[in-house]
């Protein structure tokens, strides 16, 4: 009996499978996240390399010249790297024109891509299972993925959450994409080129030059289908050749084009939990029933109006103060605003609404209409913050997050009122989620400064539109990256590869979260603190 006793103890653990699942993808919910996106991450890369996704083989396109001619650059390993991890954090940043670098094999996976980002692959890996395996209940495992991925704090309805959400989140991308592409099929546009002066000014029509989706209805339904998801998932990618992103659809008529985008990216830069919870007010409602929305609900929406509010008045605020007279030194500037109408026929109106979306693409979307090097100072200084303030939580954005710039808010108030505690719409923020956006400010505003100073010194060859510009654009480009925007000033294709990988790591960050992205390499069961000291107070600043 003891001989038995000692050597059940002796026997080795056995290996099983869900021991070599666990050892893969880690012991914590953070790290089985991080570790999974990093595979796919690598098998987007794969497929971005393999000689079908390439149009030239080897190589890809850039830009263009003065002459329209395609700048065609060697093409490597780092650059699929660079496109698999952009698309997949739903970023936008490219080194290459995806539409003349990429066949349609390509251009599917960047699209598989960016929907995998948007909705979550753990998401999508136990919503196939349980479909083809309905009999399968959920566990409380996977209730803990869904919520740390794409749901809010309340664990009972994550699973319910992500469900409703992911449906709608599908047929308003269905009905977008079928939408887009008759918009495309029917409305003409043409491609667009950006004046090469000192300062680049606004995109023109190329004469004679139309999309090839006009009067193409095969062409047209895979640039809808892939601006839609592009769209809902705040991807940023576009397929539109020359286009320059949206400008092909800047002016007069293309606003609807730009209003049915801006409906896409703002349900995705909301999020599940916020979807589900006003999805939630509006069945209790029909019933003649009370519902009270979530404390995480409304700090992300107030967030997202504060700061979309804010944003608009400094945007328009800047633009209408930066005239003309602000080319002093750039003549032939000067006299191509004076003589041309960069906004179509309504200049008015296509200026106020071409300020008014590409300051809402900022929140996490990555569209836009103009160059953005000829915005001014300004406005690029605002677009750096609201990128850098992003959208909500367990959405498509990146970003600190507006619940986070939320709670900062409220705990500056409740010092300024000489209140103890903060208390945001009746409810009290528990301390360490208060301690814990600040450190997520600081910590944010480090990396990015960081990866900025990084590209500075180790991408010489970079060139910077005006003097005193090259760390503005340094930061505004990884500003984007942090905040999985995609907006440029055009240095990305020029960054050097010890500059790419760095913004590589900080797209990750930003989509992933920094809180997530600390937690993907701390223990299980971390040891320390377990001793308590005296405390003894300390002057600040």
């Amino acid at each position: 009996m003891y001989l038995q006793a000692f050597k059940s103890k002796s026997r080795k653990p056995t290996i099983t499978w869900k021991r070599i699942w666990r050892l893969v993808l880690g012991d914590t919910v953070p790290k089985r996240l991080f570790r999974c996106y990093l595979f796919f991450i690598f098998l987007g890369t794969i497929l971005l390399f393999i000689s079908p996704a390439l149009q030239h083989p080897g190589h890809m396109v850039t830009g263009y010249d003065v002459d329209d001619n395609p700048i065609v650059k060697p093409y490597h390993f780092y650059d699929a790297l660079f496109i698999s991890c952009s698309a997949l954090s739903d970023t936008g940043l490219t080194t290459a024109v995806i539409s003349d670098t990429y066949t349609f094999f390509g251009q599917f996976v960047i699209a598989c891509l960016m929907e995998a980002g948007g909705i979550g692959i753990m998401t999508i890996i136990y919503l196939l299972w349980h479909l083809f395996m309905p009999k399968k209940k959920v566990n409380l495992d996977q209730i803990i993925i869904f919520q740390a991925e794409r749901g809010n704090e309340k664990l009972g309805n994550a699973y319910r959450s992500l469900t409703h959400s992911v449906l709608v989140v599908i047929i308003v991308q269905a009905t977008f994409a079928i939408l887009m592409s008759l918009w495309l099929n029917w409305i003409p546009a043409h491609q667009q080129q950006f004046q090469n002066f000192d300062i680049h000014s606004l995109s023109y029509d190329i004469p004679g030059k139309m999309l090839d989706c006009y009067h193409n209805y095969p062409n047209a339904l895979w640039q809808g289908t892939f601006t839609s998801i592009s769209s809902i998932n705040n991807g940023g990618f576009d397929i539109f050749s020359e286009s320059n992103s949206l400008s092909a659809f800047r002016n007069d008529w293309g606003v609807i084009f730009q209003v049915m985008a801006m409906i896409e990216f703002i349900i995705g830069g909301i999020g599940f939990p916020l979807i589900f919870d006003l999805i939630e007010k509006v069945k209790y409602k029909r019933k003649g029933l009370k519902y009270q929305l979530s404390l995480f609900t409304k700090l992300g929406l107030w967030g997202f109006a504060i700061a979309s509010v804010v944003g608009l008045i400094f945007a328009y605020s800047f633009e209408y103060s930066f005239t003309v007279n602000s080319y002093i030194g750039y003549p032939d500037i000067a006299h191509y605003v004076c003589t041309h109408k960069e906004f179509g026929e309504h200049e008015q109106f296509n200026k106020a609404w071409a300020i008014f979306f590409n300051t809402m693409a900022t929140r996490s979307a990555g569209f836009s209409t103009v160059n953005q090097n000829v915005l001014s100072p300004g406005m690029q200084w605002t677009f750096i913050i609201l990128m850098f303030i992003g959208g909500s939580p367990s959405s498509t954005a990146g970003g600190i997050r507006t619940t986070t710039l939320m709670i900062i808010l409220g705990a500056i108030f409740a010092k300024v009122r000489g209140r103890k505690n903060v208390v945001m719409f009746k409810r009290t923020v528990p301390p360490d989620k208060v301690h814990d956006s600040f450190l997520v400010v600081v910590l944010s505003t480090a990396i990015v400064v960081l990866v900025a100073i990084i590209i500075y010194y180790f991408s010489s060859n970079i060139e910077i539109e005006g003097e005193g510009n090259a760390m503005l654009q340094m930061v505004y480009e990884t500003t984007s990256a942090f905040g999985t925007v995609g907006f440029s000033m055009g240095i990305t294709e020029d960054i050097n590869v010890w500059g790419l990988l760095a913004i590589i790591v900080l797209m990750f960050i930003g989509y992933l979260g920094v809180s997530e992205a600390i937690l993907s390499w701390t223990r299980k069961d971390p040891k320390g603190n377990e001793i308590q000291y005296p405390e003894e107070d300390v002057r600040i600043g």
